[in-house]
């Protein structure tokens, strides 16, 4: 029998949640932690969670595979930096995609964004930032911003104001059933 790999999930702690320049009364900030993210954990979790459009928020190059998948569909993105790109993700295969290439960058270090909300435009989506300061979305009105995903190599972090998603439980309930829960280290 093969083991699942598992994963824990907890609300965020001050330094994650200080990362970022948010309003944070208004989001419930949840932690996934997972060794060796990938594609089969990201691609679930963003389809079961949200429907179209979602944006994906690339601060580094998204290599030639990402450029050729912009061009060849003729995908809507925005170019913010020599090397950065907000993509307006419209359907499953492109998701599926866009999450694949999201954990190589993801893995490499480099900031992975997803975000879900009415009324969101790519321009709104560029970061500022700077290595001893948080991150900010300066053109962001955040009230129009219903959830947004941190993706990094050791798993993901959830800023939601949606019910749906508010404690560690009810997000276990969107992760894929081929990992396992490390119920001994989650908060439910």
């Amino acid at each position: 029998m093969e083991l699942k790999t598992q994963y824990f999930v907890q609300y965020s702690n001050d330094s994650i949640i200080n990362r970022f320049v948010i309003p944070k009364e208004t989001f419930t900030s949840i932690s996934i932690g997972i060794r060796n993210v990938g594609t089969d954990f990201i691609f679930p979790l963003v389809q079961n969670m949200f429907s179209f459009p979602i944006f994906f928020v690339l601060e580094n190059d998204i290599f030639e595979q990402g450029k050729s998948i912009i061009s060849e569909r003729n995908i809507p993105s925005y170019k913010f930096s020599s090397n950065g790109f907000i993509i307006k993700i419209e359907s499953v295969d492109t998701l599926e995609a866009f999450c694949d290439i999201s954990v190589d960058l993801a893995l490499n270090g480099i900031s992975v964004f997803i975000f879900f909300g009415q009324g969101l435009y790519e321009e709104d989506l560029v970061p500022l930032t700077q290595w001893n300061k948080p991150i900010e979305f300066k053109n962001l009105d955040f009230q129009k911003v219903e959830t947004f995903i941190d993706v990094s190599e050791v798993g993901t972090t959830i800023f939601s104001r949606n019910n749906k998603f508010n404690s560690p439980r009810k997000v276990s309930y969107f992760i894929s059933a081929s990992y396992s829960l490390d119920i001994e280290n989650s908060d439910l």
